[in-house]
């Protein structure tokens, strides 16, 4: 009986994560389809100055903490290739250290150059990000409101490229591609780069393409006004804002535009802890989203397609415990196969004797091969986008493709989040509250660049041990399914276990670290 429900429980979980995978054949084959059109990169975008079309803009920079990276996101807000007098820099500001001193004497600089800056320091963080946005939108004067977390660099252009498309009164925000300051920084930012690219190239420039909602991302991009203002601004009951408007207003028949070939750079997370905590956020605000808008969109009278796109977008999370399930499985069903081999056999010869629940598994584990299928569309995505990235970049791919190598391995490693994600999943299902925990930044970019000696490092979780753990118990899979030559999730363990062990092991080197620096200033104090 035991068996039974083990491999059940395997093939409804393989089940739930083939929907996924036929979302990533069908991204994959509208690609295919409209690749001879023209490229983005090659189009003639209109611009504001050839359409003589100057509203007024508000820029809103949302800020908390990041005494690191201010002055560059500042710098280049006040470098647009705008008219001064036709758009403002929003600083709203909800910082606890020294970052508001910081931006003081920076404003007192720009404002005596005719840049106009307003100042909103808030003294709590109601509602965190939405709160802060909410709050500029009550003083804001722009027809569009452009925001920029404080990572970012904006490129003088992006009012120029953007604006044109408003025209169309039923765009309500224009979302830019990120683009990758500190891409080669390391194996960890490699993997997150080919992430993001995969996302911004397949998931958001196909989606706009082909009429599916998308979402703005949070940061570079930019809002019409009465948009926001329609469907009820920023609401703060979720940890994904960016997300949950996106959707409200699209279901007010408007529609988010995407421009691939518009990057605005930013700073990829090189704190392991903080990137976990970042993808904590990222699950738990979607599932929280998930839980209020998908009943909407599914009541709605949108085409089937788009809702079946909306709801993978949406149901995404789920992928994280799915997956985990499949990895604690992975031994039990290592188990029942090595126990069945001889019957997985005579099952492919003619004229076999079985009996009937004998026969059942032995098809039970051929069909599982067919479920193998639902792998290939990621990698290939993965190595279109990255390609894809270096053209519209007009970069020169690398010759030995280290890149598609460690990211790949990193994006496997990303399995390794499924335990923390995992708990934001089942939080956000309960509805239990937790706070905005942004991401920091710290002016990495160079290698020669360190996080060493510099506040805002995130501290190790308690889930880090459980991904221990979790690699031990992969590893001791891996072996076990060497000796008894069963080489059928070995890719998948392989590839796991060096995630699971990679992200644990520099969050607690990370968390060292940390730890000696601040025993190190304790010690240094005393003695002075």
């Amino acid at each position: 009986m035991a068996e039974i429900i083990i491999l059940f429980v395997y093939l409804i979980a393989l089940m739930a994560l083939s929907l996924y995978s036929f979302h990533a054949y069908a991204i994959l084959y509208f690609f295919l389809r409209d690749r001879k059109k023209r490229k983005p990169s090659e189009m003639k975008h209109p611009t504001a100055r050839e359409l003589n079309y100057y509203p007024f803009v508000t820029i809103q920079l949302p800020i908390y903490n990041e005494k690191y990276v201010v002055e560059r996101l500042l710098e280049s807000a006040t470098r647009l290739d705008y008219p001064k007098d036709r758009f403002e820099i929003q600083i709203l500001d909800d910082s606890t250290d020294e970052t508001t001193f910081i931006l003081s004497s920076l404003i007192e600089k720009y404002t005596a150059s005719g840049i106009n800056i307003t100042f909103i320091h808030r003294a709590d963080r109601k509602g965190f990000k939405a709160g802060a946005l909410n709050e500029g939108l009550k003083r804001a004067k722009g027809e569009f409101i452009a925001v920029f977390d404080a990572d970012f660099i904006i490129p003088s252009e992006f009012l120029q490229r953007t604006i044109p498309y408003f025209l169309e009164d039923n765009i309500a925000a224009v979302q830019t591609r990120w683009g990758h300051l500190n891409r080669e920084y390391s194996i960890l930012t490699q993997g997150q780069a080919l992430a993001l690219d995969q996302h911004f190239l397949f998931e958001q420039d196909i989606k706009c393409q082909n009429g599916f909602f998308i979402n703005f991302n949070g940061t570079g991009g930019i809002w019409r006004r009465s948009a926001i203002d329609e469907v009820g601004g920023w609401h703060d009951d979720t940890l994904t804002e960016d997300l949950d408007l996106s959707y409200r207003v699209q279901l007010k028949n408007y529609k988010i535009m995407f421009l691939p070939d518009l990057v605005c750079p930013a700073e990829l997370p090189v704190d392991i802890n903080g990137l976990k905590n970042q993808q904590f956020r990222w699950t738990k605000g979607g599932i929280e989203v998930c839980k209020k808008i998908l009943p909407k969109v599914l009541k709605s009278q949108l085409p089937a397609k788009v809702k079946f796109f909306s709801f993978t977008h949406l149901t995404s999370p789920i992928v994280f415990p799915t997956l985990l399930l499949l990895l604690i499985l992975s031994l039990p069903l290592t188990l029942v196969k090595i126990k069945y081999s001889s019957v997985i056999l005579n099952s492919l010869l003619p004229g076999h004797n079985l009996l009937t629940h004998e026969r059942m598994i032995g098809i039970y584990f051929i069909s599982l091969m067919f479920f193998t299928i639902f792998v290939l569309p990621y990698p290939i995505l993965y190595i279109l986008s990255y390609k894809r990235a270096n053209n519209l970049d007009g970069k020169k791919e690398e010759k030995n493709g280290y890149g598609y190598l460690f990211g790949l391995l990193l994006i496997g490693g990303f399995a390794s989040l499924s335990i923390f994600n995992t708990i934001a999943v089942i939080k956000g299902l309960l509805g239990k509250k937790t706070e905005f925990i942004r991401t920091p930044k710290f002016s990495v970019v160079k290698k020669q660049d360190t996080i060493r000696n510099k506040k805002y490092v995130e501290t190790i979780s308690p889930v880090t041990f459980l991904e221990i753990v979790m690699g031990i118990y992969l590893s001791f899979t891996l072996v076990f399914s060497l000796i008894h030559f069963e080489f059928g999730l070995m890719p998948f363990l392989f590839l796991y276990t060096i995630g699971f062990f990679y992200l644990a092991f520099n969050s607690i080197h990370q968390y060292l670290e940390f730890k000696l620096k601040e025993e190190s200033v304790k010690v240094y104090s005393t003695k002075t």
